[in-house]
C-alpha cells in the first residue's frame, strides 16, 4: 500500500509491504506445489520421470555450454509426444465418463494444442537452422513448460489466471537456479572428449562434414564462402616426381635414372 500525507508542505511517501510479501510467499508456495504435484497423482509419474530424464542429461552433459540445433529438434519432438499425449489423455478421460467436455477441457485441449505446435516450430526451426532456435528451443525452458502444465492437464491442479501468473513469474528464478547449478558442477568428460576430437579434427586437416582439407573441403562441397578461408588452411599435396626420360639426341638434358652405387644391374 502506498501511502501519501503532505506536512509542512512536504510530500511524504511510504510504501506498505505488509501484504506484498505474504502475496509473494503465498504464491511460492503454490508454485512447489506443481512440482510436487505429480505425487499426487500416480498417472502422471509415467510421463514426469522421463521428462525430468531427458532434462538432467541435456542440461548437463550436452546444453552446458549452449543448445545445438540437434539438441533443440530433439527438445522439440520431446514437446510433441507430450502434447500427443494431453490429448490422448483428455479424450479417454471425457470417453471414460469421469470428465465432461465444458470449458476446462477446452482449455486443457488448447494448452495440448499450444505445446504441440511449439514443439512442431522447434522442429522446423532446428531443421532450417534457423538461430532464434537456440533461445527458444533449450531443454531448460522446454521441460519448465512441461512441467508446469502436466499437473494442469491431469486435473491435479486447477487452471486459473493466477495459476498462470505463477508460472510466468517464477519462470526467472528457475532459469538462474538452474544457471547456478549448472555453472558449480564440473564440466562433465564428455565436452572435453569433443574438444580434443575437434582439436585434432584442425590438426588433421579434417572439416566439420568430415571433408579432406577443411575449409577447402567446404567450399568444394559449396559450404562456406569460396576461397573465404582457403589460404589459412590449405592441403598440403604430395609433391609429384618428376618423370625419367630415356637418352635420346633430342632430349640432351632429359634427366636420366641415377645408379644404385655399389650394385651392379646385370
Amino acid at each position: 500500500m502506498l501511502l501519501i500525507s503532505l506536512t509542512q508542505k512536504r510530500w511524504c511517501f511510504m510504501v506498505d509491504f505488509s501484504g506484498f510479501l505474504p502475496a509473494v510467499g503465498g504464491a511460492f508456495v503454490d508454485w512447489i506445489r506443481i512440482f510436487a504435484a505429480p505425487f499426487e497423482n500416480p498417472d502422471m509419474l509415467w510421463i514426469i520421470i522421463p521428462i525430468w530424464a531427458s532434462w538432467f542429461f541435456a542440461e548437463f552433459f550436452q546444453e552446458k555450454k549452449g543448445t545445438s540445433f540437434g539438441n533443440a529438434i530433439s527438445n522439440g519432438v520431446v514437446m510433441l509426444f507430450v502434447g500427443v499425449d494431453w490429448v490422448r489423455y483428455i479424450i479417454r478421460q471425457v470417453g471414460l465418463g469421469t470428465a465432461s467436455l465444458d470449458v476446462a477441457s477446452l482449455i486443457k485441449l488448447s494448452i495440448a494444442a499450444f505445446i504441440i505446435i511449439f514443439g512442431l516450430s522447434i522442429i522446423f526451426l532446428g531443421v532450417k537452422a534457423k538461430p532464434v532456435v537456440r533461445a527458444i528451443g533449450r531443454v531448460r525452458e522446454v521441460t519448465y513448460l512441461m512441467l508446469m502444465f502436466t499437473p494442469v492437464i491431469y486435473g491435479v491442479v486447477d487452471f486459473s489466471f493466477r495459476t498462470l501468473l505463477v508460472i510466468l513469474a517464477f519462470l526467472p528464478l528457475f532459469y538462474i537456479a538452474i544457471e547456478l547449478l549448472d555453472r558449480m558442477l564440473p564440466t562433465p568428460r564428455t565436452f572435453e572428449a569433443e574438444e580434443e576430437e575437434k582439436d585434432l579434427s584442425k590438426d588433421l586437416g579434417l572439416g566439420s562434414m568430415g571433408g579432406i582439407g577443411g575449409d577447402f573441403g567446404q567450399d568444394v562441397f559449396g559450404s562456406g564462402q569460396l576461397g573465404q578461408q582457403r589460404g589459412q588452411q590449405q592441403p598440403v599435396w604430395p609433391r609429384q616426381q618428376q618423370p625419367f626420360y630415356p637418352s635420346h639426341p633430342s632430349q640432351p638434358f632429359a634427366r636420366q635414372p641415377q645408379q644404385q652405387k655399389g650394385k651392379r644391374l646385370f
